[in-house]
């Protein structure tokens, strides 16, 4: 692994995944099934030792973290750069010392996400997702109307007006089905990175249809099915169709989906989920423009952070 972690970062690097643990569990497991044996040391020991050290590896970091450890990663990012990148190493090196010399001044705070109500704000500094994301997805696509947001433990259907203001929702909020964690667990189960998830159901021929979405029962259904021999391209296809179903029926509740349709979450970066719901959407609604945006995950926090630059100009 030690190895491969360069590659991830030369010029023409195209990573699977924004995500450490993603990137690290799937050449992690790949690697595991390699060098594992049956006789000695097996899969689940190896895999037992990942999670013992991930965790140990994700709680390192501390105050200050980006300042010790940028220098290391543009070392290791240089080592492994083409020769186009090599010439400008002394500009990278100005730009990094430039960015950790800079003083960041606190003008104003927005909380939003889970746990919000716990944050030490006051309350006109705490914003919901959902209005966070309504008006991200209509800064990044000003002509938005609705959005769609599959996040990790919830999935919510949003109508914004032409300012960006919700006008209507629904939201699954019950339990983690049909979201991203229920994505997580069926990746857990395959010993698969989140990210392969998407291009694996891609490849299938023949898509087996899924009654149920529930986290709980996620590793006896997806075990079950394989028992019967079906093959996991095809059980993938049907879970993100599953996935997509359940949140269309989100959005017809919360009013349909109006042209432009803005696709927000960590699971808009599926090509697996993308491709079901331009599917169902075209079956249902017919024609309409799906806004993805490179930086989909980013979206409620940009909502935040424009709420938190409004704050700061009343205050001046």
């Amino acid at each position: 692994m030690v190895e491969r972690a360069p590659a991830l970062y030369n010029e023409l690097a195209i990573r699977k995944s924004d995500f450490f643990r993603d990137l690290a569990a799937a050449d992690y497991m790949h690697l595991a099934e390699q060098y594992s044996d049956a006789k000695g040391i097996t899969f689940e020991t190896l895999c037992g030792l990942f999670d013992a050290a991930i965790l140990s590896v994700e709680n390192s970091s501390s105050q200050g973290a980006f300042e010790r450890h940028i220098g290391t990663a543009l070392d290791v990012t240089l080592a492994a750069a083409l020769p186009s990148l090599k010439q400008n190493a002394p500009r990278l090196r100005a730009a990094v010392e430039a960015a950790c010399s800079t003083e960041l001044q606190e003008a104003s705070t927005v909380g939003t996400g889970y746990g919000r109500q716990r944050l030490p704000f006051p309350k006109e500094q705490i914003r919901s997702e959902i209005l966070c994301h309504g008006l991200g997805a209509h800064t990044l696509f000003p002509c938005t109307r609705t959005v769609l947001d599959i996040g990790g433990q919830d999935t919510k259907a949003i109508q914004v007006d032409a300012e960006g203001i919700v006008t209507s929702f629904q939201m699954n909020d019950r339990c983690a089905a049909g979201c991203g964690r229920y994505l997580g667990y069926i990746a857990d189960e395959m010993n698969l990175g989140l990210h392969e998830l998407g291009p694996l159901a891609q490849q299938s021929q023949c898509r087996v249809k899924i009654n149920s979405t529930c986290t709980v029962f996620a590793g006896a259904e997806l075990r079950e099915r394989l028992s019967l021999g079906q093959n996991r391209e095809d059980i993938l296809a049907g879970l993100h169709r599953a996935i997509v179903l359940r949140a269309l029926s989100l959005l017809a509740r919360s009013g349909g989906v109006s042209d432009e349709f803005t696709f927000t979450g960590g699971v808009a970066r599926n090509p697996a989920a993308v491709a079901a719901l331009r599917e169902l959407v075209q079956e249902n609604y017919g024609n309409r423009t799906l806004n993805i945006s490179p930086d989909s995950i980013y979206t409620g926090a940009l909502g935040a952070a424009l709420f938190a630059l409004r704050g700061d100009r009343k205050a001046v």
